[in-house]
């Protein structure tokens, strides 16, 4: 064989190995759900209103009158009575009774029907058998309804209380919880119900939709991400049931407390034990008996500080500057992951502390699973695959990314019971850029039930109004509920009930997006660029066309302002994806940057990108003017090259022509 054809074959060989093991190939499989909603806009309002007309035995409201009012427990009337309230408004508002629906407490005189929350004097013979986590029970018995739930922890049996009001609500009375600012509520002066038997427990104890709007006017309880709630002494960033939270050792043993006296606490970093290091805190010596027992000390005084809390975190600090210790060197050995000695820290915690969850973070170089142990039962690992993809589920692992998530949540669900999935959701780059990421979601959360997940974080943006940021978070959040949720008939009744005459413009919107991203694109990121998806779901072609399907959906909401408030946050998105778009027509970009410069302010959109410069002020003051002028600057520099080309062509041509007409003389 000659050396010129061993070394084509050698790179062809190379060529095809790179092929092989470069992630996005030809047939990997992106996710097994598929986007199409503009087929099932299906909902009418008027034939729910006729089924709940129908006679069935239980009558709730007849000609806008009712004989209910709304029963709470005494002892438990200051949790309970706000939702309670929320629930009376929505039943007034559905049936028009405005003076029905009255909120009691238990021990007052109660004359006719009721609804009964919780554990009042009246549910004591309602069975909520079978209710796990912040499930409740719906039930019926001689006309009245019981709404109930069952759990050890008094925090975790109210919120099922609260989930049992706001599913009733919705999947009982057909309303529709859409956004912060706006639920749909279907007029039914006549409201029959069947005899009421529902179970209903959450496909994941924890939940939380970490969204700026999900934080807004209660919202999260009307959804049910039951994750999100208020902060707490112990800097928890607003995360229900939990106490300490995240990179959190130092918590437990304080250097200004520990060092001076014990350095051996501490990690042994390049031949000294440190407690800091490049302006960076350093990490514990996790092989020093001394840790667990101070750890547990520190725990039990935090517990007995906030009882209900649940869930408390023992993890490390955000860096790479762990013990060198010999001690720490052969549990590394040992176990074959830095993580050995930390989950003998967790387990020994988690026996002590049985009723509570202990939580460390799999993260930097504690993510590897640990050879021969295994987690207690109350033992929670929290993973964050910052690096995968949005268009391949981690369910087929079939890109290097996809498969690294998939691996590391499998691995680990075999030797813990209770996994956390920190997930992340949105452009943190482009925050208002079309960003099509539905259908791997539905995928990935199925793919989590079935791995020991428990607990599911999706952080989306922390500022307001983001890319279809209520719609993306209620579907989020019915997800965690209950992974067998049909995706697309949810979008449909979504569209329909909150964008009414313009919902067919919108699913039409969202179809297009997705079916472009599914069939032409690479990839999806959470930092992508409009360039990185130019040949595809940002083309030119379907930027006009998203552009004019908003347009018509404006035109449609005409005259309803509410309506049209809705859809100009999407118009927002298509303008945002023209002003960046793969053309240089100048005219169309500053057209598309004032309607974008007026939408934005009316709306109050903060930021284009996630807490980094620049604002929206400086935006659109600076950043986008300063991204004008340089396409401006090019379009012209390329002008001029043309025209001295054209010049240079033509004085050439006058040369060559006087050059000829001398000779020919």
């Amino acid at each position: 064989m000659s050396k010129k054809l061993l070394l084509s074959v050698l790179l062809l060989l190379i060529a095809l190995s790179a092929a092989a093991c470069s992630g996005n190939s030809a047939d990997a499989r992106k996710s097994t759900t598929v986007i199409s909603v503009s087929d099932r806009l299906d909902y009418d309002e008027n034939e729910w209103r006729a089924s709940l007309a129908e006679v069935k035995p239980i009558c709730l409201a007849l000609d806008g009158s009712t004989e209910y009012d709304i029963i709470v427990p005494a002892c438990d009337y200051a949790e309970l009575e706000e939702d309670a309230r929320y629930l009376a408004d929505i039943l007034r508002k559905m049936t028009g009774a405005a003076d029905g629906f009255r909120v009691k407490r238990d021990d007052e005189t109660v004359n006719g029907r009721f609804i009964s929350l919780g554990d009042t004097i009246y549910a004591q013979d309602v069975s909520a058998s079978g209710v796990t986590d912040d499930g409740y029970v719906v039930k019926t018995q001689d006309g009245d309804i019981f709404i109930k739930s069952l759990s050890d922890n008094r925090q975790t049996a109210l919120n099922g209380v609260i989930n049992g009001i706001y599913g009733f609500a919705e999947d009982v009375l057909g309303c529709m919880f859409v956004r912060d600012d706006y639920d749909y509520i279907p007029y039914a002066p006549t409201v029959y119900l069947d005899e009421l038997d529902i179970l209903e427990n959450p496909d994941f104890a924890w939940r939380r939709v970490y969204q700026y709007e999900v934080s807004e006017n209660g919202w999260s309880k009307r959804i049910r991400s039951n994750g999100t709630g208020s902060d707490s002494n112990f800097g928890n960033d607003n995360n229900n049931y939990w106490g300490t939270w995240c990179h959190s050792v130092f918590t437990f043993v304080p250097p200004e407390e520990y060092f001076d006296e014990h350095p051996e606490y501490f990690a042994y970093v390049k031949g000294k034990r440190r407690y800091e290091y490049n302006g960076s805190l350093t990490q514990l010596c996790l092989t020093n008996p001394d840790i667990y027992a101070i750890a547990e000390d520190k725990l039990a005084e935090f517990i007995s500080e906030a009882p209900d809390l649940i869930y408390w975190d023992f993890s490390i600090n955000d860096n790479m500057y762990y013990c060198e210790c010999d001690e720490c060197e052969a549990s590394y050995e040992k176990y074959g992951s830095r993580a050995g000695a930390l989950i003998e820290i967790l387990n020994k915690l988690a026996l002590r502390f049985p009723d509570k969850y202990i939580s460390t973070l799999a993260y930097t170089y504690t993510k590897d699973v640990p050879e021969g142990i295994i987690c207690e039962k109350n033992v929670n690992i929290v993973i964050a695959p910052i690096e995968t993809s949005q268009l391949y589920s981690y369910k087929f692992g079939d890109t290097a990314k996809s498969a690294e998530a998939k691996k590391m949540i499998e691995d680990w669900g075999a030797i813990c019971q209770n996994l956390f999935i920190w997930d992340y959701v949105v452009d943190f780059k482009n925050l208002l850029l079309p960003y099509p990421n539905f259908a791997v979601q539905k995928d990935n959360v199925e793919f989590y039930k079935e791995n020991n997940v428990r607990s599911v974080f999706h952080q989306g943006s922390r500022e307001m109004s983001d890319e279809l940021c209520c719609l993306r978070s209620y579907i989020l959040a019915k997800q965690l509920w209950d992974t067998d949720v049909d995706v697309n008939a949810l979008l449909g009744k979504y569209l329909k009930v909150t964008y009414g005459e313009a919902a067919e413009y919108i699913a039409e919107y969202i179809d297009l997006m997705h079916e472009s991203v599914r069939t032409e694109a690479d990839d999806l990121d959470l930092y992508d660029r409009p360039e990185d998806h130019y040949d595809d779901y940002l083309s030119n072609e379907n930027v006009e066309r998203y552009l004019a399907l908003t347009q018509s959906a404006l035109t449609a909401a005409e005259g309803d302002e509410l309506l049209t408030g809705f859809v100009e946050e999407i118009r927002i998105n298509a303008l945002y994806a023209q002003m960046y778009g793969n053309n240089w027509n100048i005219p169309e970009k500053e057209k598309a940057f004032e309607e974008f410069r007026t939408l934005v302010t009316k709306h109050g959109v903060d930021r284009p990108h996630e807490l980094t410069p620049p604002d929206m002020e400086e935006f659109i003051n600076k950043t986008y003017p300063r991204h004008l002028a340089l396409i401006k600057l090019y379009v012209s520099l390329c002008v001029i090259g043309g025209c001295a080309v054209i010049a240079g062509g033509v004085v050439l041509l006058v040369f060559i022509r006087k050059r000829r007409k001398k000779l020919s003389e």
